[in-house]
């Protein structure tokens, strides 16, 4: 096997295997960086849940509404959570439809310490993309873009599992 896949495989499926691999080291990379940038005071996943209350309505979410956008399991979720309560960047009140569940909201201190990251991670972006046009940058996004809205829609959509096919 290649850096650009098991050597096999067709023209359309060795470019599906770089992007697809390209992609993943990206993701690695920027959350390596991103880790290193915000530091212990706010860590990306803490980071990532504040952007998530900053960014997609409604306001207020359950544990069980945040697992399902991040595709993660509730106990981690809890866990930040209880984090970024204790911090004073969410809020949390009894659902009063379901006493087990708490109503979780970023509070004014969350929108500040989101905003307080951002700045922060600012200077990186610029690193990273510094050697990038306006028009670089518009051509990148249209198509990270379309991925990033499928995958978003197709969740639960996953390409046939065909363990044979390893095999060969």
């Amino acid at each position: 096997m290649s850096d650009s896949g098991p050597d096999n495989l067709t023209e359309r499926e060795r470019l599906l295997w770089e992007l697809l691999t390209s992609v993943g080291i990206c993701a690695q990379l920027l959350t390596t960086r991103a880790t290193e940038v915000l530091g212990a005071e706010l860590p990306p996943p803490q980071f990532t849940m504040l952007n998530h209350f900053v960014r997609v309505p409604p306001p207020v979410k359950t544990v069980g509404d945040i697992a399902r956008a991040f595709q993660s399991p509730q106990p981690g979720i809890t866990k930040t959570a209880q984090k970024l309560i204790a911090k004073g960047f969410l809020a949390a009140q009894d659902d009063p439809e379901d006493g087990r569940r708490k109503l979780l909201s970023v509070t004014d201190a969350g929108r500040a310490a989101h905003m307080a990251a951002l700045v922060r991670l600012r200077p990186d972006a610029d690193l990273i993309f510094g050697g990038w046009s306006d028009g670089d940058l518009e051509n990148l996004k249209e198509p990270l873009f379309r991925l990033k809205y499928w995958l978003d829609n197709n969740r639960d959509h996953l390409g046939s599992r065909q363990p044979d096919a390893a095999k060969k």
